[in-house]
């Protein structure tokens, strides 16, 4: 009987044993799931493993356009930096509104993002009640691109200068006019916010749909000016057709040379362009944003990207996120005031 007991005993002993290196080995099994659960928040958090999925880059425009090609030729670069697939998709709509939303209630981890503008950043959310506010709900990655804007005047005309155009919208008040490519757009706001500047200088708005209107109506001196990208401009000052009177960037371009820049006759501008640029939404983590912000600006410097660039007629213009995010910052709160003040009228 006690042989029995105490071999009752022992395999009682066993299985107790058994059973407490069964728990034990579960809970390490646990406890080692949470540490790597932990350091793959950490990596997440911290960039380490990003990207490990495709990106999708948002265009708030229809596509084929200009923002199009600037998409598409720096996703592919950050596809061959990063090895992760980069898929461009068009979120045309609301001046640019419907493809900025889209973005805003994604999920903030680097996957969406969007190039976008000028216009869709700072000019449409401060005209209408869009549903964001781009210093609030956006994290600037890079800036991509800025073309700069000219002012100009037919060839033929006595006008030749800031000047004198500024002379005769004094002397002609109702009769001098400026066309953009629409109203409430960026080349209406520069131009507005200028004129504003200047006492006794009155001219009318004309709004055309798209730049090739405006020029071809300052082609057929149905305006006495237009402001217009360089690039719409350009090839009508050299056939002699227009006369560029000024430019919006900081120093005169190579080529315009003999052409002014506003800051060197005196002015000062609400904004020197159309610039593009690439955000996401306001929470992601900073480490992702330095490595998508570094990722674009060596594509901006690839002797490659840089050419298809120019035969696009768009001039790189790489601003870091910092440097971005100040920026946008600061046309906001200008264009905000010049729109604020066009509605007052």
């Amino acid at each position: 009987m006690s042989k029995r007991i105490k071999k009752g005993g022992n395999e009682m002993l066993l299985k107790g044993r058994t059973l407490l290196v069964l728990v034990v080995s579960a809970l390490l099994v646990v406890l080692a799931g949470c540490s790597n659960d932990s350091v793959n928040v950490s990596a997440s958090k911290d960039g380490a493993d990003y990207p490990k999925r495709p990106i999708t880059l948002i265009i708030p425009y229809a596509a084929g356009g200009s923002a199009d090609i600037q998409a598409r030729l720096i996703g592919e670069s950050l596809q061959k930096q990063l090895g992760q697939a980069v898929n461009v998709v068009s979120r045309a709509g609301g001046a640019g509104a419907t493809g900025m939303n889209a973005v805003k209630s994604s999920k903030a981890d680097g996957y969406t993002i969007i190039l976008t503008a000028v216009g869709p950043s700072t000019l449409t959310p401060n005209a209408n009640q869009v549903g964001y506010n781009v210093t609030e709900d956006f994290f600037p990655i890079a800036q991509v691109s800025e073309a700069p804007y000219g002012l100009a005047v037919n060839g033929e005309s006595t006008i030749q200068s800031l000047d004198k155009l500024l002379d005769y919208a004094g002397k002609n008040a109702g009769k001098a006019t400026f066309g953009t490519t629409g109203a409430g757009l960026h080349q209406h706001i520069v131009m507005s916010d200028f004129l504003n500047q200047i006492q006794g200088a009155d001219m009318e708005h004309i709004p055309f749909e798209g730049g090739a209107e405006a020029v071809s109506a300052l082609l057929g001196n149905h305006v006495t000016a237009t402001m217009n990208t360089i690039s719409e401009i350009i090839p009508h000052e050299e056939s002699g057709g227009l006369k560029i009177v000024a430019v919006t960037s900081d120093e005169r371009l190579k080529d315009l040379p003999d052409v002014p820049t506003f800051k060197e006759l005196g002015y000062q501008l609400v904004g020197q362009g159309a610039w593009f640029g690439i955000m996401a939404p306001k929470d992601t983590p900073e480490e992702i944003v330095n490595i998508l912000d570094a990722s674009i600006k060596k594509a901006l410097e690839d002797e490659a990207v840089k050419k298809q660039f120019d035969n696009a007629g768009l001039p790189i213009q790489y601003l870091d996120s910092a440097q971005f995010t100040e920026k946008v910052k600061e046309e906001n709160e200008k264009n905000a005031k010049v729109i604020q003040a066009l509605n007052q009228k």
